[in-house]
């Protein structure tokens, strides 16, 4: 193996991300090969700095082995855990050798050195050869202990062949750590000069029409107008400031492209008089580029003519996002979760049940059902009316369940359910506010019961469920499923009713309607009304 020395590796990493010389030879001083490593580095720096990237980028070019785990990802800090060691598993190649590692789960950090000692000191016979772990936004980890951070950071005193790499999203306090002499690597903000160099270093847009040479001269004084018009008062990251001067460059230069004359009598257009000729573009187009949306907008055309919005385009709805079949899979059965009673869950979602063999026996179960409870409520109402039948005195009356009583005792968990004025303040659909909590382990069980893919050997298959916590990270970010005590809060308006800081790191809720659950369930070939309680047709 050829060792780059951190030059080297500090003038390849430069190549694709520029600016972050500094920072490059620090990482290649401490992590290249033949030398002692630190046991805990922290990185730390803002949000788009590319902290991340630049370590990614300086393991790979050293060719050092490395896991890195991304705290957003991970629901709960025993999640972080347990993706730790999966994620050194599949560095080392030995992902098909989880069951010798605790069976591909860790309850708490002294396990988690245990089972990484066994797996480094096993790893090709060599318990000597470096390894790194990276944890991503680890000061953001939600449901976190005090002691984590301090725990976490002293793995590379236990285990000799480790170094861990935290990276945090703000400046540390002093001795957060609950240690001295740890190794500290600051990513600051990009200044004007080097945000300006970064966009500078690709080339401009294309735009038809327009000679090379004309975009070279006037591409660098509009990169500079953008930054100090919008970049820089608003602090944006460097892929805000590239997005916005792909969208805006083609408009800006589209007097040249269309051919209209030069105002004043002159033969071209320079750059004072393209920026007064579009000034209109930097108050209107370019802050509503700065603000972020779900729905992706329709691409402008680079003629630079902005189109006025008709006023049946601007009457009509917007159309609802969609997300990809997994996330939809985990969403659909999260809403079932908090839609169906639990007491059902064995009648809806057992594959042991009689009832639950299709939805159409669930639903034909039902109907039988009421049919006979209207029958017997028809007889014995006759019966009451009739004087010459003798009445039964002394004997127990039994509860009279009639279809009226089933169909509201379903009521909180029917899709269809809505409030059109039934009470002060409801608007729209009640299912959101009548959204049940409900356990992880629920979650998982449901989503295998109405999982329209299911494998064909689920005993050789491995577990499903770390994939699953970290898209229900990226749904809670979205605020799609929130956790009982934030439910709550929402519902109300005030505080939690009866629901503790553990009870909302223990059981969640959805929070969005059923409609466009159903609609988004449908394409992945699930029927939401199929496997709800109140699915009656």
């Amino acid at each position: 193996m050829v060792y780059m020395l951190p030059s080297e590796v500090s003038r390849s990493v430069n190549q694709q991300w520029p600016c972050r010389e500094l920072q490059t030879k620090q990482l290649a001083s401490l992590f290249s090969s033949g030398i002692s490593s630190p046991s805990t580095l922290v990185v730390h720096g803002i949000s788009a700095t590319c902290k991340s990237t630049i370590v990614r980028a300086v393991l790979s070019t050293l060719q050092t082995p490395h896991a890195i785990v991304r705290s957003t990802e991970c629901i709960t800090g025993r999640h972080l855990l347990t993706k730790v060691l999966w994620a050194t598993l599949e560095a080392l190649g030995r992902q098909d050798e989880w069951e010798k590692f605790g069976k591909g789960r860790c309850e708490h950090v002294s396990t988690l050195a245990v089972l990484l000692a066994d797996c480094l000191g096993s790893a090709t016979g060599k318990g000597s050869e470096k390894f790194v772990l990276v944890l991503d936004g680890i000061d953001k980890q939600r449901e976190a202990p005090q002691t984590l951070l301090s725990a976490v950071a002293r793995l590379g005193e236990v285990i000799p062949c480790l170094s861990v790499i935290l990276i945090l999203s703000s400046t540390p306090r002093p001795l957060f750590l609950q240690a001295a002499a740890v190794p500290h690597i600051s990513f600051p903000p990009y200044t004007r000069k080097e945000a300006t160099t970064i966009i500078l270093n690709s080339d401009p847009p294309h735009v038809d029409n327009l000679p090379s040479e004309i975009s070279s001269k006037l591409y660098p004084h509009f990169v500079w107008t953008v930054y100090d018009a919008l970049v820089g008062p608003t602090a944006s990251t460097i892929p805000v400031f590239r997005s916005i001067c792909e969208k805006l460059w083609p408009q800006f230069v589209s007097p040249i492209t269309n051919g209209e004359a030069p105002p004043g009598g002159n033969n071209e257009w320079d750059f004072a008089r393209l920026l007064v000729r579009n000034r209109a573009l930097f108050r209107h187009q370019s802050e509503a580029a700065l603000v972020h949306h779900i729905v992706s907008e329709d691409s402008t055309p680079s003629s630079g003519s902005v189109s006025k919005p008709s006023l049946t385009a601007a009457s009509a709805p917007s159309p609802l996002p969609s997300l990809p079949y997994f996330p939809t899979l985990i969403l659909t059965a999260a809403y079932l979760a908090s839609h169906t009673p639990q007491r059902l869950d064995t009648i809806f979602f057992s594959k042991f049940s009689s009832s639950s063999l299709s939805a159409r026996n669930k639903r034909a179960h039902h109907r039988r059902r009421l049919k006979v409870l209207s029958q017997a409520q028809a007889e014995d109402y006759a019966a009451s009316q009739d004087p010459s039948t003798p009445s039964k005195k002394g004997k127990r009356q039994k509860t009279r369940i009639t279809k009226t009583t089933l169909e509201s005792a379903f009521a909180t968990s029917s899709a269809t359910t809505s409030a059109p004025g039934g009470g002060a303040g409801i608007t729209g659909p009640s299912t959101i506010l009548t959204a049940r909590p409900f356990p992880l382990e629920r979650l998982l069980a449901i989503y295998h019961a109405i999982d329209p893919n299911p494998p064909a050997n689920p005993i050789r298959v491995a577990a499903v469920s770390d994939a699953i916590y970290a898209e229900l990270a990226t749904l809670r970010r979205l605020r799609l499923v929130v956790p009982a005590g934030s439910r709550a809060g929402l519902v109300s308006g005030a505080s939690s009713s009866g629901n503790t800081s553990a009870d909302a790191g223990e059981k969640w809720s959805v929070n969005v309607s059923g409609d466009w659950i159903g609609e988004m369930a449908k394409g992945i070939g699930v029927e939401v009304g199929e496997w709800l309680a109140g699915g009656l047709d």
